[in-house]
């Protein structure tokens, strides 16, 4: 929905319960580089509230977001996957994560919304309880980069004016490396730095201070509080940066996308609902898979993955060298970590693989963050 009072157009987005004003991303790279590593002397207390269904990597996850970046508690809503209550009950997940579990929840893009903003208000209250004084709002598929190190960034936060309550990060979308790609965090090294080129969102994520008065959750991407008065601040990409790995697993795109059509259908108001021509372009392809006769399949399956790998994976997307940068801080802090093997009680389901295809011809290479 577009407003455009005083000859300025504005946009909102809006679900069956709120609205939120979405400023247009412009067209940009965002650079990584301009700042230098502090010492951790000075932390903040942080906290990761964040709902999730069929995680990649939930321990993953959570310990580099506990280890690397110093999150002291996450509050967790867990829906439909009731098998991570056993890695929740070991420590140290069972001192630092506040998990709610639900069940029978429907993937549905705009009801989706609807959720998140309740599981965010629960998070604030439980935050508040716990003494935690910044907030972010991340999925199970994004990870907070630090380029100039933790320290750093939660010195930016610490340094923030008292009237901010919305510390806003801007976000990179991953490439696959491959079509089986069971492991994103360690495997996905290359990522989209041009907001034009994006599959998903470009608007990046926030940080909200808890003691703010009325804090609340203003859509998926920013808080907003009681006050408006210099609300929100922007931190640099150089100190942190939001690493989404949307759909960089074939089969985990086939799946989602399924859910999202068999929940949808084939509702041309609600594709032109849908921000996204990736997400359009899916839910059109993966629909499509379910509907044509057993002789279609092949074909619809090699149209599908190739709807897939033009945007997410690498060597097949129609990028320019500058449009990509390499970060390989993530696989290295996990790689340092050690972590063990997932159970298999720990692992998200698997599903179908994805169609055989030739082998890509290898690219230059690109900048190393």
């Amino acid at each position: 929905m577009a407003s455009s009072k005083g000859g300025a157009k504005k946009f909102y987005h809006t679900t069956s319960q709120q609205a939120y004003y979405m400023r247009p991303s412009e067209a940009k790279v965002v650079s990584l580089e301009g700042a230098r590593p502090v010492d951790d002397a000075q932390k903040v207390r942080l906290g990761i509230v964040s709902m999730t269904k069929r995680p990649a990597d939930l321990e993953q996850w959570l310990a580099y977001h506990r280890r690397v970046v110093g999150v002291e508690k996450f509050f967790l809503q867990i829906e439909d996957t009731p098998e991570l209550a056993a890695l929740l009950l070991r420590p140290p997940w069972n001192g630092c994560v506040d998990a709610t579990f639900v069940a029978k929840t429907h993937r549905d893009y705009f009801v989706q919304m609807d959720r998140q903003a309740v599981n965010v208000a629960c998070g604030v209250e439980r935050a508040k309880a716990h003494g935690i004084e910044w907030l972010l709002h991340v999925d199970d598929d994004e990870m907070l980069h630090c380029p100039a190190g933790a320290g750093a960034m939660h010195a930016a936060l610490a340094a923030l004016p008292a009237q901010c309550c919305d510390a806003h990060i801007k976000n990179l979308e991953a490439l696959a490396p491959a079509a089986s790609c069971s492991k994103p965090f360690e495997e996905c090294v290359t990522f989209v730095v041009s907001t034009s080129k994006f599959a998903s969102y470009t608007n990046g994520k926030s940080f909200g201070r808890v003691g703010a008065p009325g804090l609340r959750a203003h859509g998926p991407h920013h808080f907003r509080g009681d006050s408006l008065n210099g609300a929100t601040r922007d931190l640099p990409p150089s100190i942190a940066v939001v690493l989404h790995y949307e759909s960089v697993a074939y089969e985990r795109w086939t799946t989602k996308f399924s859910e999202l059509a068999a929940r949808h259908g084939h509702d041309a108001k609600i594709l032109e609902k849908l921000p996204f021509p990736f997400y359009r372009a899916s839910l059109s392809a993966v629909g499509r898979l379910s509907t044509v006769s057993e002789r279609d399949k092949a074909k619809a399956a090699d149209d599908a993955f190739r709807v897939w790998s033009r945007s997410k994976l690498v060597g097949e997307c129609a990028l320019a060298q500058k449009d990509k940068v390499v970060v390989t801080a993530i696989r290295d802090a996990l790689a340092r970590l050690n972590l063990p093997e997932a159970s298999e009680a720990d692992r998200a389901p698997a599903a179908a693989p994805p169609p055989k295809r030739a082998s890509l011809a290898a690219n230059p290479p690109l900048p190393k963050i």
